[in-house]
């Protein structure tokens, strides 16, 4: 295949048949029901505080902090492979077609985040009276513009200096946006040009500095295995991805949990189960995101029913991923060396997992004593996450494979 056109297409479709591989395992039944109790309850409360909202609210600040930093990250998604420093040399007076449709993708695929969020800061513009509709509008134009401005001159940036530097092209940038989405919802026109232009010249600039220089494939590989990487951690989450290189951390902040025991039989496989959860970092955080969740859901979610399901459906979440997650992987493993007549793994897991999910409800219980009180609804909440956890432990069979 010698056009990098057609290279493109083909490359974008299996990069798209890659995502729906995992995303169909992310996007299940469970996380659906979070989704829609957290953005109801969450929607109910915000239209709840909009009817008491001060008039000098500092909405106009807010909004061009948010938007502008959504628009500022723009790093190019180029599909770029180890291979292409080899074979894309022959056709690199094609690379930029190549580049071109791979930063259109880009500004596609990264709108989306800058629109929601105009989205949700819209009716507090209009509670407060802060613009009007035809500067509405002007928003939205400009939100489309300036992330393909963005996304090019990120591009170029990089291109430029190899990826040196980047935090402050994005600083200048987000100072640069962010004053023009203040103006503007200020409505002073005459600023409004020169911050244009200002944005105008820092791209020329740049595209220009980028035309000296030989493309760098060796920054452009690394940024995209970086981004894959951090697909698949996440993916990681919902589905055992063989793609995924996990890391390990210490944490010697928890090693009084992991003490030197005797290694009797049962109790070896729950200090190595119990060192894998603390020590790999895509389980822990994992556990700790969803706790955090579960916790400031319940200090804002006004509703108890709404909470009880809110956080059963986020207990059920932590116990059948914690559970794959340490059932999974065919590493090496210390108890391989010694095995013990009986497989006393699975029960292992089941205990650890227990114990954490006391621990998370633990958590909760706390933010519902100090939201609701010494009622019983914090007792409640405790005993359903308790419940929805044990029965999730012990109905979880063994992991089907997905591949």
């Amino acid at each position: 295949m010698n056009n990098l056109r057609e290279i493109w297409g083909t490359r974008f479709v299996h990069y798209m048949t890659e995502l729906q591989k995992y995303l169909k395992y992310v996007f299940t039944g469970h996380l659906a029901i979070v989704f829609v109790f957290t953005i109801g309850a969450g929607g109910y409360a915000y239209s709840e505080w909009l009817k008491d909202v001060p008039a000098n609210f500092p909405v106009a600040y807010i909004a061009a902090i948010l938007i502008g930093a959504a628009l500022t990250y723009s790093p190019p998604v180029t599909l770029i492979k180890q291979a292409d420093t080899v074979y894309f040399l022959p056709l690199e007076k094609q690379l930029e077609s190549y580049l071109s449709r791979a930063l259109s993708w880009t500004t596609f695929s990264q709108l989306p985040l800058p629109f929601i969020l105009f989205i949700i800061i819209l009716p507090l513009l209009s509670a407060t009276e802060t613009g009007s509709k035809i500067i509405y509008i002007w928003i939205a134009v400009f939100i489309v513009v300036f992330k393909r401005i963005f996304v090019e001159t990120e591009y170029y940036f990089r291109h430029a200096l190899r990826g040196r530097w980047v935090w402050l092209d994005r600083a200048i940038r987000f100072l640069l946006i962010s004053s023009l989405l203040l103006v503007l919802l200020s409505f002073n026109p005459l600023i409004i040009v020169p911050i244009v232009l200002m944005i105008g010249i820092y791209c020329v600039y740049w595209r220009n500095v980028k035309s000296k220089k030989p493309f760098p494939y060796d920054h452009f590989i690394e940024l995209e295995q970086n981004r894959m990487m951090a697909f698949y951690r996440f993916a990681n989450y919902f589905t055992d991805v063989p793609h995924l290189k996990g890391s390990i951390s210490r944490r010697a902040w928890l090693s009084f949990l992991t003490r030197p025991v005797k290694m009797e039989s049962g109790i070896a496989q729950s200090y190595l189960i119990k060192r894998t959860f603390i020590r790999t970092d895509d389980i822990f955080w994992l556990w700790v995101r969803l706790t955090a969740i579960a916790v400031v859901g319940t200090l804002f979610i006004p509703f108890p029913i709404v909470i009880f399901i809110f956080a059963g459906a986020l207990a059920f979440a932590s116990a059948v991923q914690l559970i794959y997650a340490l059932r999974s992987g065919y590493e090496f493993r210390m108890d391989m060396l010694f095995p013990e007549k009986e497989d006393t793994r699975p029960g292992a897991i089941r205990k650890i997992v227990r114990k954490v999910q006391w621990i998370q409800a633990g958590f909760v219980l706390i933010a519902a004593l100090y939201f609701y009180g010494f009622t019983m609804t914090p007792f409640l909440l405790l005993g359903i996450i308790l419940l929805i956890s044990e029965i999730t432990i012990r109905n979880t069979g063994e992991k089907k494979e997905a591949y």
